[in-house]
């Protein structure tokens, strides 16, 4: 029986394993026989089913270019133009030195997907490379999701939206929560709950992150604004180079400023700081349930909690926990 403490090894375990250094592929030999196919389930799991020994991994091969194609499951969508062309120049000079992880799209494996090494296929096009060094895994759809979003974790900075993609694709593709996924990856619950928020953002907001105009302390604080309010707010930090906490602070006021219609909630002053007990608990619930959760304390202590949320899919976990169920 094979140790027990290493199920317990993270995503990303193992990734290196995978993407091996250039002389240690020279002793690899691919194992005779057909590769085992690996079920759909826990990602830990079938990582852990495809640990990579020199017995186990397919030995370096060199692929014609045009037989590759980005992997559907990228979760990188945008790529800096200068590291593609400074990693071009790189190739031309010393050739590709790391193999490219791809899998076969076909049983007649006439064409490859990319499951990590995107941008250095795409260097390599450009370096005008007819072949390329690859590794070829038998990937099913949840560990090819599972090693492109590490990989990319790992390897490179994904902006704040690209892996919030790639989360809410493991979650609605393969029915993860969001504390099973942070504990195969690696991350804290709340980190987790917290990035998936930032997919509400308006489009606007959404672009000045990718251009790197606005910080996640920024997007994590106008998240509770109104979308027109939102991009404002947002217009106000690149203009007037707003702080985190000077945002933090608009705010608050903008959100005592609000007007509510029907059912008038509880509210505090203008000259009133909401109890930082109270913004603790909002912490702790958000958290908790990964949606955005409000508490109105009035200064008689009775208020209300709301709970946002976009679709019924994201309400149905909280609905689970309160063990009930819409019929």
């Amino acid at each position: 029986m094979k140790n027990n403490k290493k199920q317990n090894k993270k995503l990303g375990t193992g990734l290196s394993q995978l993407l091996v250094k250039d002389e240690e592929l020279a002793s690899i030999i691919k194992r005779p026989g057909r590769p085992k196919k690996i079920k759909a389930g826990d990602i830990k799991k079938n990582l852990k089913k495809i640990k990579v020994t020199p017995r186990d991994i397919s030995a370096q091969i060199s692929l014609p270019i045009h037989r590759i194609v980005p992997g559907k499951f990228q979760p990188r969508k945008n790529f800096n133009v200068q590291e593609i062309e400074d990693m071009a120049a790189s190739i031309k000079e010393h050739g590709l030195l790391n193999p490219i992880l791809v899998r076969p799209l076909n049983r007649q494996q006439t064409s490859y997907e990319i499951v990590a090494g995107e941008r250095r296929w795409r260097g390599a096009q450009i370096a005008k490379l007819h072949e390329v060094p690859v590794i070829v895994r038998n990937f099913d759809d949840e560990t090819a999701l599972g090693v492109a979003l590490v990989e990319n974790l790992q390897r490179s900075d994904l902006n704040m939206l690209e892996e919030a993609e790639g989360y809410r694709m493991l979650m609605e593709k393969f029915l993860y929560t969001q504390e099973k996924l942070a504990s195969h990856l690696g991350k804290s619950r709340s980190h987790v709950a917290n990035i998936l928020r930032l997919m509400n953002l308006p489009k606007e907001i959404k672009n000045l992150v990718v251009l790197g105009e606005i910080s996640y302390g920024h997007a994590r604080a106008i998240l509770a604004l109104k979308d027109e309010d939102a991009i404002d707010v947002a217009n106000d930090i690149t203009t007037k180079g707003l702080s985190v906490r000077a945002t933090e602070n608009l705010v608050k006021k903008i959100k005592k400023s609000e007007t509510n219609t029907g059912y008038q909630v509880p509210r505090l002053t203008n000259d009133d700081e909401k109890d930082p007990n109270i913004l603790d608990l909002e912490e702790e619930l958000t958290n908790t349930l990964g949606l955005k959760v409000t508490l109105k304390n009035s200064t008689k202590n009775n208020g209300c909690l709301q709970i946002h949320y976009n679709n019924l899919d994201q309400l149905e976990p909280v609905l689970d926990r309160l063990r009930w169920k819409p019929k």
